[in-house]
């Protein structure tokens, strides 16, 4: 019917003109008289802007599909009563334009034949050959296909609302010697937010009254609530479990650092992994080469199967499988306290073979401990010399700048405005304090300033460095007066991750460190290092990465997102244990929320499963093309069963993408049942194992959330309306005392097995 083609085209062009024109006069008084006839849909659009232009796009292909659907019921009753053919080829027209304008963009604007040519092209042949049924089909499928990939972003971005975002819209303020109730936007830096039990924190900031435990697993993955005190910081989406406190704001808002996340993880959302680029790449060589295939067979074999022939095509499918999937393990990332800012960076994981380590912060404790103060002027006490050394690092942030603080925070010295200050990154910090001058830092430094260094002090730093300590000099008016032992001890954790690490393909570990030979030789040895660099600057960290990367290795930097900025930026993928304190300045394309190494392992194992998750997707996606090629070809295949088949790979994709939630599901489920039989048949465990079924039990915590997080996901997209609503304050105290009473039974359960 060339007719019915004539219409659909005609009706592209009239929306193309009105839309060139769409400024004119004419046109706009057209827009006020048909908007005062739907007032209602007016309302509806500007709900649709407020809730953010994602969710606008998700309704747009909703609707289409439902139009579609429309259409292919007016197609079948075309079939008993003829007259309805023009409301179906009219409905068409209408569910055509959007897919008709991406191929006017493919050919006018990129200059190309891409799959949406195909595609329009086999759905004008339909439309001409009078198969109106599989026309609607086909077209409605291609609506589908987004809608399934736009409902997929915008569950991930729901996610993380779900998980961060749901912040109480008021809260209680101290001002004026009384609590006052205000709203969230009015909060200014310096207030003091009142927080009871069973609410959630509304702000970032530091606890000024009262002693709490806070549920952070939504933001840091730990399973156990925090106990904070006076002076230790606190985030924004948070749960009070217990207790009541006085926060002083430091971030509010879109500042805080779960709105900092949420920001990240959005932007991570719409990055194309690998393999959806090589699906891509495949599809745009594959169009040509099946165009030329379809004008071949329809001279001997007929439209119908060069129409088949068109289908073909994966442009569609490719676009959807694969995002699905690698949505599904960013979100399991996020919920295991593993922040990944760029998606692609997740498949890189699994390749790599050489794993760099900082020492300092990373492979030890992050603060390190003051252990002896020793003197080398009876001019100074060791108080005073902590005195001077605390107000030159008071504005560092680094770990032994925290370490030096904290000591002189112990023995309650009142540290002076700094009046002059230079830091020199990787030697040491030279103020003015009091009127007098103070240099802090390395041997290499004090002679850098002319300061010259004594035998006696050599000894000292030499017995200090022998026994895996380090040291650090402190000069007054140009003269050594005192040595810093430091005491540092490696991460509970770091040896069992190292191992897991080796078993995970990783064969080459290294420490790069700015500390002395002998205590990063003591540690290198201590766990088992392959390689260790000592007396190394900020500057030389980034050389060091370079060189292995030049001997063929895929090398992984694991440091301080914001001082290793250098190295990072050399290395294949950068891991940060920043934690979620320095999510705005972090470098590093993967942030491990706790701040522990705990997570590294597991992050190998994601990016394994995801590699096996897109292979299947890329199978998934070929083999329905080649089967209809091969049934087009030899078995005479009609163009509905092509159209039917060569988009199947939607249903299968979606499957394939839950995968990664079935995995993590059974792992719950081993991991349940070791705490369930972890201690039958042990008459008498050693402390390891007690340690151990502890923690285990301890992961309940976080396990419960996990037991049904899938079919959350399904309650959710069922109903998505509900998930932009504020949750009432009654339900956000429920499910607070939910979390309380699950804690309070793991601590029990935990409590007998240390018993």
């Amino acid at each position: 019917m060339v007719w019915s083609v004539g219409v659909v085209f005609a009706a592209y062009l009239g929306v193309r003109l009105y839309e060139v024109t769409e400024d004119r006069p004419l046109n706009q008084r057209l827009q006020r008289f048909l908007k005062r006839l739907s007032p209602k849909k007016g309302r509806q659009r500007t709900e649709g802007v407020a809730r953010g232009a994602e969710h606008d796009e998700t309704d747009r292909h909703k609707h289409y599909v439902k139009a579609s659907g429309l259409t292919m019921g007016s197609a079948m009753v075309r079939h008993l009563y003829p007259p309805v053919t023009i409301v179906t080829v009219l409905l068409f027209a209408y569910t055509a334009i959007p897919y008709l304008r991406q191929t006017e963009t493919s050919l006018v604007k990129n200059r190309k034949v891409d799959g949406y040519v195909l595609y329009a092209i086999a759905d004008m042949m339909m439309l001409w050959l009078g198969a109106f049924v599989t026309a609607a089909l086909g077209i409605g499928l291609l609506h589908a296909s987004k809608w399934i990939l736009s409902s997929a972003k915008d569950r991930s971005k729901e996610l993380v609302f779900d998980a961060f975002a749901k912040r109480p819209r008021r809260m209680w303020v101290y001002r004026g010697g009384a609590e006052v109730e205000v709203p969230l936007e009015t909060v200014e830096k310096g207030d003091i937010v009142i927080v009871n039990a069973a609410e959630v924190i509304p702000v970032d900031g530091i606890i000024t009254q009262g002693i709490a435990f806070v549920d952070q697993h939504a933001l840091t993955g730990e399973s156990q609530p925090a106990e904070k005190f006076v002076g230790d910081r606190v985030f924004a989406s948070t749960v009070l479990i217990s207790g009541r406190i006085g926060v002083r704001v430091e971030k509010s808002g879109q500042e805080t650092t779960v709105a900092q996340i949420s920001e990240i993880i959005n932007n991570t959302i719409d990055y194309k992994s690998s393999s959806e680029l090589k699906g891509e790449q495949w599809a745009n060589a594959y169009t040509l080469p099946l165009m030329g295939l379809a004008a071949a067979v329809w001279p001997f074999m007929g439209p119908a199967a060069a129409v088949g022939v068109l289908y073909a095509h994966i442009a569609n499918t490719i676009r959807v499988v694969a995002p699905l999937s690698t949505l599904n393990y960013l979100n399991i990332a996020l919920k295991e306290g593993i922040l990944i800012k760029d998606g692609r960076v997740l498949e890189d994981v699994k390749n790599l073979d050489t794993v760099v380590f900082d020492k300092t912060g990373t492979l030890t404790q992050e603060i390190p401990e003051v252990g002896r103060i020793l003197l080398n002027d009876v001019e100074f006490s060791k108080d005073e010399i902590l005195f001077f050394a605390a107000a030159a690092e008071y504005r560092s942030t680094h770990p032994i700048a925290k370490a030096i603080l904290k000591k002189a925070e112990e023995r309650n010295l009142l540290l002076p405005e700094i009046e002059e200050s230079s830091y020199k990154i990787g030697y040491g910090v030279s103020v003015t304090v009091e009127g007098r001058s103070v240099l802090l830092g390395s041997r290499r430094f004090m002679e850098g300033n002319n300061v010259t260094v004594s035998k006696q002090i050599d000894e000292v730093m030499d017995k200090a460095y022998s026994e895996g300590h380090t040291a650090i000099l402190i000069a007054v008016d140009n003269k050594v007066r005192g040595v810093l032992e430091l005491h540092t001890k490696a991460r509970p954790e770091v040896a069992r991750v190292l191992c897991l690490l080796e078993d995970m393909g990783v064969t080459h570990k290294a420490i790069i460190s700015g500390d002395h030979e002998r205590p990063t030789k003591a540690l290198a040895s201590a766990l088992g290092m392959d390689e260790y660099y000592y007396d190394v600057l900020p500057d030389d960290k980034a050389e060091i990465v370079e060189k292995l990367r030049k001997e063929g290795r895929r090398v992984a930097f694991v440091g301080d997102g914001v001082n290793d900025v250098l190295a990072m930026k050399k290395a294949d993928v950068s891991i940060s244990l920043s934690g979620s304190t320095a999510i705005a300045t972090d470098v590093a394309q993967i942030v491990l929320l706790d701040g522990t190494l705990l997570h590294l392992p597991y992050l190998f194992r994601l990016s394994s499963g995801l590699h096996r998750n897109l292979q299947r997707s890329l199978v998934i996606n070929v083999v329905p093309s080649a089967v209809v090629l091969y049934g087009v070809l030899l078995h005479n295949f009609g163009m509905l069963l092509s159209v039917v088949v060569s988009q199947s790979p939607l249903v299968l994709g979606a499957a394939n993408a839950y995968i990664p939630f079935i995995e993590k599901r059974k792992e719950i489920e081993d991991a349940c049942l070791e705490i369930e039989h972890s201690g039958e048949g042990v008459k008498a465990p050693e402390e390891p194992a007690v340690k151990e079924r502890a923690w285990l039990l301890a992961r309940i915590h976080a396990l419960r959330s996990w037991a049904t997080y899938p079919g959350t996901l399904y309650r959710r997209y069922v109903t998505r309306g509900e998930s932009h609503t504020q949750p009432s304050e009654a339900t956000t105290r429920r499910r607070a005392r939910d979390s309380s009473s699950s804690v309070s039974g793991v601590r029990r359960e935990a409590h007998q097995a240390t018993s």
